[in-house]
Parts: structure tokens; sequence; C-alpha cells
């Protein structure tokens, strides 16, 4: 009896020769957006100083013959201060030489990427924390600067998401609060994120013109919209009704949850769901740096020589001026889900 050659042993599988990198938040969207410097100590200072008003000089008189001249003005000038602190973050990957050997690529590349990757997170993270929570101010850094009251609620233009209206009244809220942006050092920026993006194009008040520039602005072929920039990222927080750096709005309490999970995803802090988007113009924020992120693989010799890859860095933001910043909420659920 004949039998059928079977050779389905000698098949073989194939493998690629990388190493795929999985989805995830890449961070560095804030990277050149706001005054950049380099950090030396624990913490740096930042003095300033408040507008002076100029008042009407008064003339001198005459009386019986003698000239009486008018005293000096003596105006009034306020100095400030401004503290930034840089936190430090590292990350290390162990790499067995045997699984090494036995694997078909090197990783030891795509490791060094998505370290970078996590700590470009974190430097994303600090950035919005400079933007929206605390300042820290006074001689030596312990004064806290009043929490910004510059906010753009849900509730105005033609639904709770992101609409035409509060792109308008956020502009407006800048302008009317003295910001020149004329002045290169203000250009003026949007951060939200990407389901904010696509709420526009639902917008009723959206004109066809409008739409096709949005529509653009969605698709990347566009940064830019009504004399923002805009940045849309995954880490924009929500807002959180039962946190600490709280301002007044008509009553109601509102600030951002700034707290993330271990996935660098914003925790929402309560159950409103609504995004703490915010606009900023470019001299609002200031980024401190140092070291940048820096990389490093070695053999450790206190691990049979196997290969270690590490990566670290130092960095922190702080908002040098509220009226430069504006909060703008979004509810996190509307028509455009």
């Amino acid at each position: 009896m004949a039998f059928a050659n079977v050779i389905d042993t000698a098949f073989v599988k194939q493998f690629g020769n990388t190493l795929d990198l999985l989805t995830q938040t890449k961070g560095g969207k804030f990277s050149g957006k706001c005054l950049e410097e380099s950090i030396e100590g624990e913490q740096k200072f930042y003095d300033q100083l408040s507008s002076v008003t100029a008042t009407e000089a008064t003339r001198a008189t005459s009386d019986s013959g003698t000239n009486t001249f008018p005293n000096s003005p003596d105006n009034f000038i306020e100095h400030k201060r401004r503290m930034v602190e840089a936190t430090p973050y590292d990350i290390g990957l162990m790499l067995d030489r045997f699984d090494k050997v036995e694997m078909l690529v090197n990783p030891e590349s795509q490791y060094v990427q998505q370290m970078v990757h996590a700590l470009n997170r974190k430097k994303d993270i600090e950035f919005i924390i400079g933007a929206l929570g605390a300042a820290k101010t006074g001689k030596a850094g312990g004064g806290t600067a009043a929490q910004f009251d510059q906010l753009v609620a849900k509730e105005i233009g033609t639904n709770t998401g992101m609409n035409i209206d509060k792109l308008i009244e956020t502009r407006k809220t800048l302008e009317s609060a003295g910001v020149d942006l004329d002045d290169p050092l203000n250009k003026a920026y949007i951060a939200m994120h990407p389901k904010q993006l696509h709420q526009l194009l639902t917008d009723t008040k959206v004109t066809s013109s409008d739409f096709a520039s949005v529509k653009a602005l969605v698709s990347g072929d566009l940064n830019s919209f009504y004399g923002f920039e805009f940045i849309t990222s995954n880490l924009i927080p929500f807002t959180n009704t039962a946190g600490t750096n709280v301002y007044d709005n008509g009553g109601a309490t509102r600030d951002f949850s700034s707290t993330w999970s271990a996935a660098d995803a914003p925790v929402d802090g309560d159950t409103t769901g609504d995004r703490a988007c915010f606009a900023w113009c470019h001299s609002g924020i200031r980024s401190v740096t140092n070291p940048g992120i820096e990389t490093e693989i070695d053999k450790r010799a206190d691990k049979r020589f196997n290969y270690y890859a590490y990566a670290a860095m130092r960095t922190g933001a702080v908002r040098m001026e509220e009226t430069k910043v504006v909060m703008i909420e979004a509810a996190d659920t509307s028509v455009a889900d």
C-alpha cells in the first residue's frame, strides 16, 4: 500500500528581523513651544517686574513772582519672582545575554527607543503640570500664585465639546488681558485631546470655509487655525472638582487632575468627563531641562556581564504669567463621539 509523502515536519516558520513597537503615546509634543532653558541647581528663580502707570505731569506755577516746581513723581513698580523645580526621571532595562543570543533580532535599539518615548511623555506631563498647576513664588519659592481664573467654560457655544465659539472666546480672553499676540514671543498655542479636535468638525457654526480648514487640521495637513497652533496629545488631563488647585467659576470649583496612571494616562478625578484643554503663549511658560535625555548601554559586571540599557533626564516647567494661560473646558462625551 502506497503512502503519500508527509513533509510537514520540514515546514519552517519565518520571523521578522525587527521588533515592532506597539502603539503608545509619544511625548515631546510641547518641545519648542515655550521658553526653554537649562537648569544647574535643584531650583531656578526668575525675577519679574510688574507694569507701571504714567500719570499726568503737574506744571510749575508762579506765585508772587516765585516759581513753584512740583515734586518729582514716585510711582510704584512691583518686583516678583517665580520658581521652577526640575524632577529627575530614569528607566533601566536588563537584557540577558542568553536571551539575546537566542533571538533573531538585536533588541538594543528598540529598547532605547522605548525608553526615550517614556521620558518624553514625562516631559510633556511636567509641561502640563507647569501650565495648569500652582506656580511657586516669593523670595525662596514659599509662596503660591493665585490660581489663574481665565476659564472658557464648557457651556459656551453650540455644544459642550470643543467648538468655534470657545476658540473665539479664548483669543478674546488673551487679548483682553493685554497679551499682544502680534509679538513673536507671544505666539499662541492650544493643546487638546484628539477627541476635541474632531469635535470641531461637528460644530454647527462651522462655515464651509471653516470646515475645510478644520478638516485639514484634523487630517494633519494644517497645524494652525484662528491664530492658534494646535497641539494634540492623549495626555491632556480631565478637570477634577476634588483637587487642590481650585479657582472659582460662578460658584463652581474646578481644577485639573494632576495625577497620571502607570501608563502615563491622565486619571479622572471625578465623573464629570471634562477635558482641561488649554491655550498659552510662548512666553507664558518656562521649561527647564538638565540633563536632557541621556542613554547608555553597557555590560553589568554585577549581573553576569549582561547588557543593561539606561536612560535618564531631569525636567520641570512653570507658568510665568496667569494672563498668558487660558483653560478651556470641553466635555469628553459629545455628539462627535
